[in-house]
C-alpha cells in the first residue's frame, strides 16, 4: 500500500520561506530610503525630502546658491541663511515619514544646474552620517 502525504514536506517549504522573507527584507530597505529632489519654478527653487520610515531623529536640509544672489523668503523659516555665501540650511528635529518641501525665492533667477542641494542625517539606528545629493529635475 502507497501512501502519500496531503501536505508537502517540511524540507520542501524551506527554500520558499527563505525566498520571502529575502523579498520582504528587501522590499523594507527600498521603502527606507530616503531621496531629495530639486525643482526650480522661476524665482523659486524647492527642495523635495523623503523621510524614510523609520525617520532620523532629525536632519538638515540645505542649498548653495550661486555667489551674488540675493536670498528672498525661506518656506518654512530657515535655520541660517549666509547671504554672502548664499547657502541656506533648515533643520528638521523629529521629522515624520512622508515628504519634506522646503522652498527659497532668489534674484535673480538662475539655472538649476548652478545650485546644489543636500540633505544630512543619521539613521535612526545611529551610525555614521548620511549625505544625499538632491538631483536636479
Amino acid at each position: 500500500m502507497n501512501h502519500t502525504t496531503p501536505y508537502p514536506r517540511p524540507l520542501l517549504l524551506l527554500p520558499f520561506l527563505v525566498s520571502l522573507l529575502f523579498l520582504a527584507m528587501a522590499a523594507q530597505s527600498i521603502a527606507g530610503q530616503a531621496a531629495a529632489t530639486l525643482q526650480q519654478d522661476g524665482q523659486s527653487l524647492r527642495l523635495e525630502v523623503s523621510v524614510p520610515s523609520p525617520p532620523p531623529t532629525s536632519l538638515i536640509a540645505s542649498i548653495k546658491l550661486p555667489a551674488q544672489t540675493k536670498i528672498g523668503a525661506t518656506s518654512p523659516p530657515a535655520a541660517k541663511v549666509d547671504s554672502k555665501k548664499a547657502h541656506i540650511k533648515w533643520l528638521v528635529k523629529h521629522p515624520r515619514p512622508g515628504t519634506l518641501r522646503f522652498s527659497v525665492t532668489t534674484s535673480p533667477p538662475m539655472k538649476l544646474s548652478s545650485v546644489s542641494a543636500e540633505v544630512l542625517f543619521r539613521p535612526p539606528g545611529g551610525g555614521s552620517l548620511t549625505r544625499i545629493e538632491a538631483k536636479n529635475r
